[in-house]
């Protein structure tokens, strides 16, 4: 029987072999080169609540384990970069500010936007999460809802003048834009919930989205630091609603007082030009309760989710040749053979004011007398099957027709990278029923299908780097 080890020399000896393992380690994976795949950004959707939880453990489901790309290769865990843009913001605010979340850099939104919309023409400053991010080192990118359309909209803008030259401004910076629930041509849910069915912007009065806008300036005009970083931030400090941005207090500290009182007297024509100036950039509160100027304008997100807007916007857009398209297109109606409409498919699991939306969103039509309407009476009929929020037909692509250059239509979500051919420059769309508009990302629950939707997304990456890295 061998003597027993002393505490030191146990430890020793566990050293000894942790070392030795290191070495057959290093001697294995000498000829080895780590791959860095191409980080995935995630972008949530209208009022999303930008914590990174909203999409659930996906560190968990992007690792990579022992997953070779090549013989002499091995990968590394795929990095995932959460974003928050404003999640009432229009898509042209929103694709402003995920461009300088990702590159670093003060937002610009634009002299001639700003002008033309009424809010100031500079936002927050970023440190940047991926700086390098261009088009030899692009980037993955995932949108929920009004955050699939709003990675279209970056595109086109990254396709337009709109930033600077200095920061290398291409389309191909995204590698794959991939749309969940999206309403690439617009809802009709929008109109219910508030909008006017005009092209003007305006909003119903006494509507839950009337009421809605008003919770926001309230909350926006009161600023209340710890609240925002523990619940919502709207991020919209662009349209100077808090209170912070009408009065400042620090004039009233006692040794400010006699400084403010001089240079009132000194220079009190300047002042007030500085003071007349400075009201015309801000909002009072009773003002944005009467008559909000962000959400009684098109320069909102539930404008830019209106068929009106969606039409505008995919009049001028375009697919690029260098990316990889995809899209999840969900649906929980059925048609009644007798109206032609579509009513849901009764489930516990259903909320019941998506039940209800979903209703009257399968049987929604443009009044009579709405000027120039975005949609015929005849084709209407398309935009009835829909997935509680937004209709089936919008959710495909911003196309209004199918051909194989343009798209390809398959049921159900892919499973197993080899069974699924890819193309760059073409749509992937992927039919699912029995699917509502959280059906397949959640922060509520994670279901079955949610799992087997990650874990084809992962697979979806891991075949486009192979391609990409070819």
């Amino acid at each position: 029987m061998p003597p027993e080890l002393f505490d030191n020399e146990l430890i020793q000896y566990k050293l000894t072999e942790t070392e030795h393992d290191l070495v057959r380690s290093l001697n294995m994976n000498e000829d080895e080169t780590f791959v860095e795949p191409t980080p995935v950004v995630f972008v949530e959707g209208f009022l999303g609540p930008g914590k990174p939880a909203y999409w659930g453990p996906l560190e968990k489901i992007f690792s990579s384990s022992d997953d070779r790309n090549n013989k002499n290769q091995k990968l590394k865990n795929r990095r995932c970069i959460y974003i928050t843009p404003g999640c009432v913001s229009s898509l042209h605010d929103r694709a402003i500010e995920i461009f300088y979340q990702i590159k670093g850099g003060r937002v610009d939104y634009g002299e001639e936007h700003s002008k033309k919309y009424g809010h100031s023409r500079y936002g927050r400053e970023y440190p940047g999460l991926y700086p390098e991010w261009s088009a030899s080192k692009p980037l993955h990118f995932l949108g929920h809802s009004l955050g699939g359309v709003t990675i279209w909209k970056l595109q086109q803008l990254l396709a337009s003048d709109i930033f600077p030259n200095y920061l290398n401004p291409h389309p191909d910076m995204i590698l794959s834009l991939t749309a969940v629930s999206s309403p690439l041509k617009g809802s009709q849910s929008v109109y219910l919930l508030g909008a006017t069915t005009d092209s003007t912007g305006k909003v119903r009065p006494f509507s839950f989205g009337a009421w809605l806008g008003r919770l926001v300036n309230i909350y926006e005009y009161l600023d209340i630091k710890w609240l925002k970083s523990i619940t919502y931030d709207f991020n919209v400090d662009h349209w100077n609603l808090s209170f912070r941005k009408n009065w400042d207090f620090s004039s009233l500290l006692p040794w400010n007082i006699k400084k403010a009182t001089n240079t009132l007297i000194e220079e009190k024509n300047e002042l007030m030009q500085e003071t007349a100036n400075s009201l015309c950039l801000t909002y009072g509160l009773l003002q944005c309760l009467y008559k909000s100027p962000w959400f009684n304008c098109v320069d909102n997100a539930p404008y830019d989710m209106t068929i009106h807007a969606m039409k505008e916007l995919n009049v001028t857009s375009k697919t690029f040749e260098k990316t990889f398209y995809r899209t999840y297109v969900a649906s929980i109606t059925c048609e009644d053979h007798v109206t032609n409409y579509h009513q849901p498919k009764f489930s516990f699991s259903l909320p019941i004011p998506i039940y209800f939306l979903s209703k009257y969103t399968g049987s929604f039509k443009f009044p009579e007398n709405t000027p120039d309407p975005p949609i015929s009476y005849e084709e209407m009929y398309k935009w009835y099957e829909n997935d509680g929020i937004c209709p089936k037909y919008s959710q495909v692509h911003p196309h209004h027709d199918c051909s194989p250059d343009k798209c390809k239509h398959q049921k159900g979500l892919p499973e197993g990278a080899a069974l699924c051919k890819i193309e760059a420059g073409i749509w992937d769309v992927w039919e699912n029923d029995n699917t509502s508009h959280f059906g397949l990302i959640s922060v509520c629950y994670e279901s079955h299908k949610q799992k087997l939707f990650f874990k084809g997304y992962k697979e979806y990456l891991d075949q486009i780097d192979k391609l990409y890295n070819r």
